[in-house]
């Protein structure tokens, strides 16, 4: 399904050679984000480890907050159908409610860790575009929305009065728990395993109180 509106548009190009430069352009800029150099790279820079030219970048993004876009528009995507594809309720049918909350847990986790640099200019671009701050917002209650629909397999156990509203409160707070992880690199001295750990006794617990 398609949730997320685009930040920015550029027409395909009609040529092959083309298309392979701006995938290598896209590539190229993935790489930086990994990296967290994408801020101080410079187009020559970006086309040069593209392997294509200064021109060439120009034509097919205009400029580098194009492409920056594009590139946090793709994850976006990327987002949208692997939640969908993996918060299908019937997949976590047979999971008891400790679980699918560690199991979804685990999943943020691993999402955060593999896109960190993703996830980082997203975060910093949403805090000086209203608009890419809207499609952040639009992720996150996706992604809230998709959580709740995997937890009412277990409404009478959640001991919250609002079941599905609590669903999608802690996943938010999830969410914003790894953006901050996000962000400073760390949680003092907590490893990716006991962060899932503790977030899954947090998620948990939470769903659990009376």
């Amino acid at each position: 399904m398609d949730v997320f509106k685009p930040l920015v548009s550029v027409p395909m190009p009609a040529q092959a050679r083309s298309q392979q430069a701006l995938e290598r352009f896209l590539a190229a800029g993935e790489g930086l984000l990994a990296a967290n150099r994408f801020e101080e790279a410079g187009v020559a820079e970006i086309a040069r480890e593209a392997r294509s030219s200064v021109g060439t970048f120009y034509r097919l993004l205009e400029d580098k907050e194009r492409l920056l876009l594009l590139l946090l528009q793709r994850f976006l995507m990327n987002v949208e159908k692997i939640v969908d594809e993996r918060f299908d309720p019937e997949a976590w049918a047979d999971k008891s409610l400790e679980e699918v909350s560690r199991g979804l847990v685990g999943f943020f986790v691993q999402l955060y860790k593999d896109r960190r640099g993703v996830l980082r200019a997203l975060i910093l671009q949403g805090s000086r575009d209203p608009k890419v701050r809207d499609r952040i917002h639009v992720t996150n209650d996706f992604v809230s929305q998709k959580t709740a629909a995997v937890l009412r397999l277990h409404r009478d156990e959640i001991n919250h009065p609002k079941p599905d509203k609590a669903a999608r409160f802690i996943s938010h707070m999830v969410l914003g728990a790894l953006n901050q992880h996000t962000i400073t690199g760390n949680f003092g001295t907590t490893s990716q395993r006991e962060l899932t750990d503790e977030l899954g006794r947090v998620f948990l617990s939470y769903l659990s109180l009376k």
